[in-house]
């Protein structure tokens, strides 16, 4: 909370697109950053003890006890689920802020206010699915999720992208209920999660299966760059905001939409209740196969998404189409 407050009062300057005569640089915001978080590092020295575990396994039989985890249907089955349901669901469109700043005329304060209410819808709804969805339907509280989730981002951003209505308070307000069904999955994530976690291994499958969602984050970004570099959406075209460029956002939205939507093919493969769960944990066997064809798409992912990421900061390779760009041996967008 103090951190959206921060950026929202102390970059609200003319020159972040607010309205305030005064703002903090980058360098202000670091030097904030550090010295609030210093304390942190003598105090987990010295306050943080930890009791030596007499049973405790070398690192080499660790590792082998987790391989043979993985190999296990439950384990690869919702790892691919995760993933790949993941690149879809976070499929998204690269024009969000100048959107944001032009046609909705949202200003920095207003953004961060807007996030702050989010949090709290989110965390609201994560209490709520956590005390009363327990019992629920995963597939089908995925799926419902997902339909909400798009119908209220369809109806926002469509009505801004047309000129119907452009208001900070809709673009803003609206997105804020699209906070429970996020806050809902993720609670649904949380109890598979719980599920398939073996004993000696419940912190290291929280965070592989954790992991496996937010590396589809950015290789959905990725290729989210790939797919928006075949428009020309230039700051200079939205700012005249023609019909042209009306629909080329349209475009991009509804493409973004659709991939949304697609990761509820991948339902199949999620199990519907802990039930269902524990029942494949115990007679769906293992592959040693699927364990190496799931270790290599995570590892083809992580390096796809670190070279792009690389490719698009240097000026001499972000021209590159797999780095977002038009090709080099075209002229740059303004």
């Amino acid at each position: 909370m103090l951190a959206y407050l921060l950026l929202g009062f102390c970059f609200n300057g003319e020159e972040y697109g607010g309205d305030f005569d005064f703002s903090l640089s980058f360098p202000m915001l670091m030097l904030i950053v550090t010295i609030v978080l210093s304390p942190i590092v003598p105090v987990t020295w010295f306050f943080l003890h930890e009791e030596r575990n007499a049973f405790s396994m070398n690192f080499n039989h660790y590792m082998h006890t987790l391989w043979d985890v993985i190999k296990t249907r439950a384990v690869y089955q919702y790892i691919a689920y995760q993933f790949f349901s993941g690149i879809f669901a976070s499929f998204t469109y690269l024009s969000k802020n100048p959107i944001m700043r032009n046609w909705a005329n949202v200003s920095p304060i207003q953004e961060k206010v807007g996030g702050l209410l989010s949090t709290g819808v989110y965390a609201t709804s994560i209490y709520f699915a956590g005390n009363y969805g327990r019992s629920w339907d995963w597939r089908r509280t995925a799926a419902v999720t997902m339909v909400c989730y798009v119908s209220l981002d369809a109806f926002v951003k469509l009505m801004t992208i047309w000129n119907i209505v452009r208001s900070p308070y809709f673009w803003l307000g609206i997105p804020i209920l699209e906070q429970i069904p996020l806050g809902v999955i993720f609670i649904v994530s949380s109890f598979i999660i719980v599920e398939l976690a073996t004993e000696g291994h419940e912190g290291a499958m929280y965070g592989l299966l954790t992991t496996v969602y937010n590396l589809a984050i950015p290789f959905a970004t990725a290729i989210t760059r790939n797919v928006d570099s075949l428009f020309d959406l230039s700051n200079e075209r939205i700012q005249n905001d023609t019909n042209d460029v009306r629909t080329d956002m349209t475009m991009t939205v509804l493409i973004m939409w659709t991939a949304n939507l697609c990761s509820l093919l991948f339902l199949v493969m999620l199990p519907r209740q802990k039930e269902q769960t524990r029942a494949m944990k115990q007679l769906g066997g293992s592959s040693y196969f699927m364990g190496v064809v799931t270790v290599s798409y995570l590892l083809f992912a992580l390096t796809w998404t670190l070279s792009t990421s690389l490719l698009s900061i240097f000026e001499t390779t972000s021209c590159l189409v797999i780095a977002g760009g038009n090709g080099c041996d075209k002229p740059k967008s303004p």
